[in-house]
Parts: C-alpha cells; structure tokens; sequence
C-alpha cells in the first residue's frame, strides 16, 4: 500500500473499531501531513480511534537506517498524516488556536521495556488509555505514546495542567519536556521495516478531567504544574544555544541591552502580561491559568507555561517576547521560513530600529567600538542626542547609507558644528575645532577624507562618496555666512572725527586737495557699497604713486585686514584666474603698474568694468556667477608715468604720495581702522555714491594725463610735428620727405624752406618719417607707442576720423587742435 492509499484509509475512522465497554464521542483534528493548513474537526468514537491506532503502516528503510537519518528525512518518512486531540479554530494548527481538547496525548521518549506492565500495576491510573509505539520505537529502544480519551472537553490551559499531572503519576521524567503543548501533532503509527511495532490499550471509563484538576491547590497558578528534572539543564541548554542576549550583535543585541524581560514587559506588553506577588513570574492577561511566565537568569530571557500564549513553550529573550506578541501572526503560513527570514522579525526589527532607547544603545556601541583615534575629539556626554531617532536605520538598527542620514549627521553632531560656507571665499571654512588635527580654517581636500573616516567609524555607515559631498555641501550652505558683512554691519558708530577725505594725506603724504580728498572718499565708499550690494558698479582704481617703502601697500592691508590680498597681476586678468582671486577679497592690490604693454591695459579695462565673474571652478561642474564683492587699487613707483593712452584711462585715479605724512600708517590700530570704516558707512547710510562730480572729474583726467608714460622719443616727436613744411608736401616722395627732415636745419638760402604748419599725421607716418625706419617693421606695439606719445603732446587730438595719407593709405589720424 502506498502512502497516498495510506493517507485516504487513514482519514475514513468509521471503517476503523474495536468492541469496548467505555466508549463515546471524542473531538479530533485530522491533517494528511505536518504541513496541512486545512485541519478538519472531526467527532469520532473512542473504540475508532483503537482500531486505527492499532494499525501500523511499514516504511522499506531498516531502523539502524532510520536512526541514522537527518531529522527532516525521519520527518518525511514517518509524515503518514496525523491528528490533534481536539478542535483547531479555523482549521490552523498554531499556539492560540486551539478550541478545545479531549484526548490526552503524551510522548514517552525514555520508557523501560516493561512500560505496559508498569503501567498496568499503576494504582493511581484507571482511567482508558492505549499505548502505541512511536517511528523510532524498537526492542531495545522503546518509544511509546499515551493516548487517554477525557469525560469531557477541556481549555487549553486545563489540558497543559491535566497532561503534566498524569505524567507525573506516570513518572514525568519518561516523559518528553515538550509533549504537553495543546497544539502537538501526533502521527498515526508507522515502522521500519524489521521492527514490530507495539499496541496495546486498557477499556476504563474516560479520564475525569475536574478530579484531575482538583488534585492541584490551585491548578491555574503555573508554579504547581510538575516538570521533568531535566527542566532546568533543558533551559539552561536552550539558554546556552541562543546565547547571552546581551552580547548578540545586531538590532536583538541592542534591543536587549537596552530592555531585560521586566522593561521590555512594562514597555511594550502591558496589557499582555500582568505581574504577580513574586517577582520573577507573570500572568498572560488572556489565559485562564495564572503565574505562567517566569523570568530566569537575572531578566535575560522568559519561559512561558501558559499553553494560550503565543510564546508558551519558548525560552524567550527580550527581543523574541515581543516580537512573538507584536508580529507573531505575521508568520501565518511562513513557517518554514527561519530566523530574520520570518516576517515577524523583519517588523519587529524595524520596531526596534525607530525606538529611541535602542537607538541610544546602537549609537553608544558604535562610539565605543570607535577604533580609530581622533586626538580633537570632543565630549558629547551632556548634548541632546533625540535627533539621533530621525535617521533612517535597517532592520538591524544600522544607519541606512541614504543621503538625508548623512545630512543628519553633519547638521547634528556637536563635533562637526563649525563646518560653514564663506560667502566671500566661495569656500568651506571651520569655526573652532574637528575632531582630527588641522593647520587653518580653511577647508583641505584632506579634511574631505577625514571627515568622511570619522563618520564611517563614528556612526558604523559608509556612504557612498558622491552622496556624502553632495550632503556635505548642503549642510555647509545652509550655514552660511559672510565675515566681511558681518564686519560692516558690526561697526561701532562713528565717532564723528573726519579721517576718510585726508587719509591718504595724514598717511602717505599726499597733497591734500579736493581730488585726492575726492578719490579717497569715492574708493571708500565704494568699497562699503561692494560689500552691502556684491556685484554693485564701482570699476575705477585708485592708483597710489610713490616712492618704495613710504607703506602705500601697507596702508592697503591695512584697510583691508585679512580680506587684503596682493597676488593679483595685470596677465591675470586675460583669464578666470584673476576672478578667482578676487573670491574672498575686500582690496585687491595691483602692483607696480608702470611698464604694461598696451594689450595688458586694453584687458584690464575688460576686467575692471566687470560687476559680476562668471566661470567654472577647477574641478565644478557648472559655470557660478560670482557678484564681485572687492575693489581694486594699484600701487607703482614710477617717475615716468604708468598709462599708455587717454582711452579708458578714466578707470584710474592717480595719487602721487611723498611720504613724510603726520600718522604713521605702521601704527594704525585696529580701533582706528574700524572708525575709517565707521565713517564710510554713515555717507554710505546717507545715500553717498561713488562717483566723481563732473568738476572732479575733470581733476582726475589731468592727473590720468599726467599719469601717461614718458617716452624719451617724445620730444623727437614734437620737433618732427612742428617742424614747418613746404607748401608742396603731401606731393613729395618719401625719400624726398626723409631728406628733408634730416636736412632741414643746414638748407641752403636758395633751397626751398617750409612755411606750412602740418595739420594732420598719423603713426605709421611718424613711425616712417620721424623715426625713419621702414614701413615693413612695423609692429602693434610701435603703434600703440606712437600712440601714447602723440596722447601726451598738447595740441593734438585723436577724433577718430581718418584720412589717406600719400603711400600709408587711409589711417586713423591725430589733427592739431585749432586755438
């Protein structure tokens, strides 16, 4: 007969029967397999259930092979079906659904060979029952079970106390520890090929189930209930098994950690348990039996005798005892799923991972298995730590590597407070201290890696790197700020004593007239301005123009203070290199200015007429507008002028400073500064700009005119235009032209002398014919030094206009001035 003919036979009792004095109707539960989810209640006849009891199906392996099986092949061997004393709610076969119970069934792991015998000399048992042995039952190994039909259907709770008070009449210790669960499957009888299995039963009235219970002081208090005396190795084994709680690694660990059993009890399952007058035990609050869980090794885990529990029979830890109340039902039909694999777990990890208890436990153990030393680290003892409960954790309590964990960290954690944005630099820069050592304020690509090695051993979490400078530039950002506005606006208020209009006077010895008082206030305010309004129009320059080592550059750093900076120069500016070094910049010096080719100047003028630089950064990734916050000075010691030409020369303010001025710029004090500034921003406050009057502007393009480079060929330049010309001229050739200019001082009487004043030239004619070299020498730069030469020569003016001028062709022309 196969196993399949064996399960339909099993499942029809009726045609199953032994005559018997004492019989009755019994309630049981019929499943064709342990993994039957569809249990059917069922009411048979005791004398039915002997009659299938006594048929054994014989399975082909020997019992020397069956013993030496895995326990999930003896499983499967032994799986012929198999029945539940009682009724199943809804069919399933778990803890709680259990409806009711009416035959005793009980496991003998370690009976003697004469157990029958024994058992029939038993005084204190006369009541029906039958024996049969188990798959693993041989001559000399006997396995057995007792089955003992009840007078009447009991609870679940009377069934747990009724088994274990037979089974201690019996001799509880032949007994198995867990065979008095309600829920427990039996498999109907079945051997190994060789072995005869055993049968045999005894015709009493049923088991009374209340002289059972009576026997008891008070059968609902657990502590009466018998167990084996190997209950205590048992626990203690099963104890050793799962492992100290508190040194589990993961979410278990720290949740038990930070809860023991009565905590965990008090904070999660009040209403599951209640206490009772010893402390070490409870009461499951819907259970009809009292005392029923008890706390063992100093509150690291519990064991539950309550039989309606859903953790009855489990030495549960912290961690497992609300998992199973909170989400056991969660592993409906998941039972062959294990470990962190089941649902229940899952969520009551996630449970675990947002409560803000376990939280401080798994941030406590991360900082101290911290394995890297950070010599700056800072004492965090007394800070608030709640918004470590905001961060987004894994079902095993470890920090999620999702972006808005790391924003989290950089915003909160107190060691990493002074991480900020400059404003001004366009930079990162740290106020105080971090928790490694470092040289400046300013941010290093290696405080990059630092950071980012202290986070990961800190908090446990490495996230990724593009996530985490993308976190903490966000974080840096929101905490910007700008030092030099914050400097502005925390000025004292002016004392009321004029220092802006002669400072260039009282520190450098300038004449004091009302353009340098002019230029002075104007580059002042307009350096307020750069800062109260970045990107504002201010494109002029003061120049100062003066002898080495009078301290017109110190008077600059010392106006500008930290924002000073010196490292800009006129090739700068033909690329993004110079508005780089503007960033984080109040006053830009420009030193030395004499002695600039033209194609220089012609781009510095670009360059100051700027509000707003626009590049990319090394490194960025898209082109950032940067609002100019600096102003731009000049400082030269040149005796021969420092400007090329007129045009765009507007943008310079020229100041010759002597030296020997009454203050000493060397002994300028901080206090005095603050008070220079103070006074720029009241006229700044009272709606001042920064541009000239027209009367000073026209002091200025004197001083710009006598700011314009000297070149020694000047005066060679002047003979040659005022030198009178014949009035045939523009018809002469040019050698003609040549000869006569170098002859012009030794004519002879006769030969013909000029009486036309030249109206017009241009530069290639005076690169030509004054200087007399030849057209085919010509360069721009000869151009643009004839150029600043007729610039500085009064009475000659460049319109614009041009003409064609014998073999030159159409040139752009100087024209004399008319009187």
């Amino acid at each position: 007969m196969n196993d399949k003919d064996n399960t339909a036979r099993i499942m029809n009792l009726a045609d199953y029967n032994i005559g018997i004095k004492h019989n009755g109707e019994l309630l049981i539960s019929l499943g064709k397999s342990r993994f039957e989810t569809a249990w059917k209640n069922k009411r048979i006849l005791w004398s039915s259930l002997l009659a299938r009891l006594s048929k054994s199906v014989e399975t082909p392996e020997t019992h020397a092979e069956y013993m030496k099986m895995s326990k999930e092949q003896q499983d499967r061997i032994k799986d012929i079906g198999g029945f539940v004393g009682g009724h199943l709610e809804n069919g399933r076969r778990k803890t709680g659904s259990v409806l009711a119970r009416q035959i005793l069934t009980l496991d003998l792991d370690f009976p003697p060979a004469d157990f029958w015998d024994t058992l029939m000399n038993n005084l204190e048992i006369n009541s029906a029952l039958a024996v049969y042995s188990t798959h693993k039952h041989s001559a000399g190994t006997p396995r057995f079970r007792l089955i003992m039909p009840l007078d009447r259907e009991v609870t679940p709770d009377e069934y747990e106390a009724i088994a274990r008070k037979i089974a201690e009449k019996v001799g509880i210790d032949l007994f198995d520890d867990s065979t008095f669960q309600p829920t427990r499957l039996m498999y109907w009888p079945s051997n190994s090929t060789g072995v005869e299995p055993f049968f045999n039963y005894y015709d009493a009235p049923f088991l009374s189930a209340d002289a059972v219970l009576a026997e008891y002081p008070d059968w609902t208090d657990t502590s009466y209930w018998p167990e084996s005396s190997r209950m205590t190795g048992i626990r203690k084994r099963q104890a050793d098994k799962q492992g100290d709680p508190l040194e589990k690694k993961g979410i278990v660990g720290a949740f038990c950690r930070t809860y023991n059993i009565t905590e965990a009890i008090a904070k999660f399952l009040p209403d599951i348990y209640t206490q009772t007058a010893k402390p070490d035990r409870y009461t499951y609050a819907a259970g009809s039996t009292a005392a029923g869980l008890v706390v063992y090794d100093g509150e690291l885990f519990a064991y539950s005798n309550h039989s309606t529990d859903p953790a009855g029979g489990q030495l549960c830890n912290a961690f497992d005892l609300v998992r199973i109340h909170k989400f056991g039902d969660l592993d409906d039909g998941k039972e062959d799923k294990s470990g962190a694999e089941r649902p229940s777990y899952k969520a009551m990890a996630t449970l675990a991972s947002e409560d803000p208890a376990t939280i401080r436990t798994i941030d406590k153990d991360h900082k101290d298995s911290a394995v890297l030393d950070f010599e700056n680290e800072l004492p965090d003892d007394d800070t608030d730590e709640t918004w470590k409960t905001s961060l987004l954790r894994n079902e095993n309590g470890d920090i999620r590597t999702v972006i808005t964990n790391a924003v989290l960290i950089l915003q909160n954690d107190p060691a990493l407070q002074g991480i900020r944005f400059n404003e001004l630099s366009g930079a990162i820069e740290v106020k105080g201290r971090l928790p490694w050592s470092r040289p400046s304020k300013y941010w290093r690509d290696a405080d990059d890696a630092q950071l980012y090695i202290w986070v990961a051993d800190k908090y446990k979490v490495q996230f990724p790197e593009n996530k985490f400078t993308k976190a903490l530039t966000q974080v840096a950002d929101s905490r910007r700020f700008n030092p030099l506005r914050d400097y502005i606006r925390g000025l004292p208020d002016w004392d009321g004593v004029p220092r802006v209009d002669t400072l260039l006077v009282d520190y450098l010895g300038a004449e004091d007239s009302p353009y340098t008082r002019a230029v002075t206030r104007k580059t002042l305010i307009g350096a307020i301005q750069r800062v109260l309004e970045p990107g504002c129009k201010f494109d002029t320059v003061l120049v100062l123009d003066g002898k080495p080592g009078i301290g017109k550059s110190t008077l600059l750093r010392k106006l500008g203070g930290v924002w000073f900076s010196d490292s800009l120069s006129l090739a700068d500016t033909r690329d993004k290199t110079a508005a780089e070094k503007l960033q984080g910049v109040w006053i830009m010096e420009i030193g030395e200015m004499q002695g600039t080719r033209k194609a220089d100047v012609d781009v510095m003028k670009g360059f100051l007429s700027r509000q707003v630089d626009e590049y990319r950064a090394a490194y960025g990734r898209v082109v950032e507008r940067h609002p100019r916050t600096a102003i731009i000075c000049g400082t030269t010691n040149s005796t021969t002028g420092f400007l090329r030409d007129t045009t765009g020369n507007r943008r310079f303010w020229p100041v010759t400073v002597n030296g020997g001025s009454r203050l000493s710029v060397w002994d300028m004090t901080e206090e005095t500064r603050a008070q220079i500034w103070a006074e720029a921003m009241a006229y700044t406050a009272e709606g001042e700009d920064s541009f000239l009057d027209a009367e000073m502007e026209k002091e200025a393009a004197k001083a710009q005119q006598a700011a314009l480079m000297y070149d020694e060929r000047e005066g060679q330049v002047i003979d040659y235009l005022e030198t009178l010309l014949p009035d045939d001229w523009y018809s002469w050739e040019l050698d003609k032209r040549l000869d006569y200019f170098r002859q012009r001082d030794v004519l002879a009487p006769e030969q013909q002398k000029g009486t036309m004043q030249r109206a017009r030239v241009c530069a290639l004619e005076v690169f030509c014919e004054c200087f007399g070299r030849p057209k085919q020498q010509w360069t721009r730069r000869d151009g643009d030094e004839i150029v600043s030469i007729m610039a500085r020569i009064p009475g000659w003016e460049r319109t614009g206009a041009t003409a064609r001028i014998n073999e030159y062709g159409k040139q752009r022309v100087f024209t004399r001035c008319k009187r």
